[in-house]
């Protein structure tokens, strides 16, 4: 069974979907439609990623038995059977079905009356995430925003492609072509699919969930390509055919790439509705910071730091801690993930967290600057991954879940001047990322790696959130430097158990 980490790190049901503009061209024309993409213009374009201007068409129509709705859960011709949670109601499903349902509990409706929403099923805000939003004649849309998160978000609205996505000339087409002139979200390449779901499972510059929507009780977003597929609440209605561990691996590589692009684009964002004072703006936005810097308890025990060598200064939170800590892993394995391709530099996506992480924080008109730079640098890294996942792709070569396991348990430390072995950064945030990606190098063994199971299951068990009762918070309330220590502690174990036998630190702390 998958080592996976049983914390709120996010609601699958909460915050899925994707939002398309109903502008419509004439079916058939094969005219290209005018996309938009949050990125500089000298960024190159990735499919897949923005608005296509076609509109959405209910789920209902890949329901029949013929096409979608076959009765096998799981199994090719079922795939809307196995994503609506009505048909098969037992077992796991796919909260994205529920999406819609959710803004109708009592939390969604209590949110919406703090924040002035009016009601959380007809908010906007709430539905470019909750629903496939359009804006078609009442009785369609009512049909398509009931659905919650139906096909059209993942796959792209259907207005041109459903009619033409079963002929065999469909597939002579590349998958760039079907962005481009169908609007179809060609889901078998990893980075078209990650960026789609990192749009609202980690925000973008059109779905921001920020500060105010976490005060008024909404879940947190973060966003961890590997172990949102692996969820053990989700029931998937495809089967993958990269097999293991080729999959994990480029799905981990390509979802830190993803989630780091959505953060950046969405700290532009924010700084560009800082400049031109919108009312929903806030700067500082401290949604873009690691809560648990701040949502902690203080002043009992040792002091944390004395476990760690905190690269920030005391009092800075760290800006999208769980989405940097691993880039750098990615960007160095990303040409073993596939052969042939040039690790990317990131020298302006390392500015940008110097500038974030700095002791004041930075004017909005610098962060606007600096992020747009990274933006760039990010979707050129992306787009190389975009073209290699279409390529034919030479296999991983043996042993990269190894050495991507010891680089990221030695990630998570460090060595402090007199020798000791020490937590790189003792935030919630940054141990997580590290821990959840060793977690996907184990799946990607496919659990067969006894030895690293129960250091894995000790990191799960100190990163977990405490249960909550009345007075505590849905944080790592109870994150003491007894628990650090024990996180240190197993991380060296991971570090030591897949380092090379020729390297001097095998075996050793």
């Amino acid at each position: 069974m998958r080592t996976l980490l049983l914390v709120a790190v996010i609601v699958g049901s909460c915050t899925v979907a994707g939002v398309f503009n109903p502008a419509r061209s004439q079916p058939g024309d094969g005219s290209s439609p005018r996309l938009t993409q949050s990125v500089p213009s000298s960024s190159p374009v990735l499919y897949g990623l923005g608005e296509s201007p076609f509109a959405p068409r209910p789920s209902t129509s890949c329901a029949a038995a013929s096409c979608h709705g076959g009765g096998q859960v799981g199994k090719v011709g079922s795939e809307h059977s196995s994503w609506a949670a009505e048909v098969f109601p037992s077992g796991p499903s796919d909260p994205h079905s529920r999406a819609y349902q959710v803004l109708f509990n009592p939390v969604s409706v209590e949110m919406a009356k703090k924040l002035n929403l009016g009601e959380a099923h007809r908010a906007e805000r709430c539905l470019k995430c909750h629903a496939v939003l359009t804006h078609e004649e009442p009785d369609v849309r009512a049909a398509i925003l009931a659905e919650g998160v139906g096909c059209s978000a993942c796959h792209g609205p259907a207005e041109k492609w459903l009619s033409v996505h079963y002929l065999p000339e469909w597939q002579t087409l590349s998958s760039r072509d079907k962005w481009l002139k169908y609007g179809f979200i060609p889901t078998k390449n990893l980075v078209a699919r990650t960026l789609n779901c990192a749009s609202c499972h980690m925000g973008d510059s059109s779905r921001d969930v920020n500060h105010d929507l976490y005060a008024a009780g909404h879940p947190r977003i973060t966003f961890e390509a590997a172990r949102l597929h692996y969820h053990p609440d989700y029931r998937h209605h495809w089967t993958e055919k990269t097999p293991q561990p080729d999959f994990e691996i480029r799905l981990w590589i390509v979802g830190q790439a993803a989630a780091l692009r959505a953060a950046t684009d969405l700290l532009r964002a924010r700084a560009e509705r800082a400049l031109a004072h919108t009312p929903e703006s806030a700067w500082p936005e401290f949604a873009g910071y690691s809560c648990y810097a701040c949502h902690q308890r203080v002043g009992e025990g040792a002091v944390r730091n004395s476990v760690s060598a905190m690269p920030r200064p005391l009092g800075v939170a760290g800006w999208e801690v769980l989405a940097n800590t691993g880039v750098a892993i990615a960007a160095q394995y990303c040409s073993t993930a596939y052969p042939g391709l040039t690790p990317p530099t990131l020298t302006e996506v390392q500015r940008l967290r110097k500038l974030m992480d700095g002791p004041r924080p930075p004017s909005p008109a610098t962060v606007r600057q600096q992020a747009t730079k990274a933006l760039g640098e990010l979707d050129a890294w992306l787009a190389e991954l975009q073209t290699a996942e279409d390529g034919k792709r030479q296999p991983v070569p043996s042993g990269t879940t190894e050495q991507l396991l010891h680089a990221l348990a030695n990630n998570a430390l460090t060595r402090s001047a007199g020798g000791e072995t020490l937590l790189a950064d003792h935030d919630w945030d940054a141990l997580t990322a590290n821990y959840l990606g060793c977690a996907a190098m184990y799946h990607a063994r496919g659990g067969r790696m006894p030895s690293w199971q129960k250091p894995l299951d000790s990191l799960r068990e100190q990163l977990r959130f405490p249960a909550l009762t009345s007075g505590q918070w849905n944080s790592p309330a109870d994150f003491t430097v007894q628990k650090l220590n024990t996180l240190r502690e197993n991380f060296i174990l991971l570090r030591n158990m897949s380092a090379p036998s020729a390297t001097p630190e095998g075996g050793k702390k």
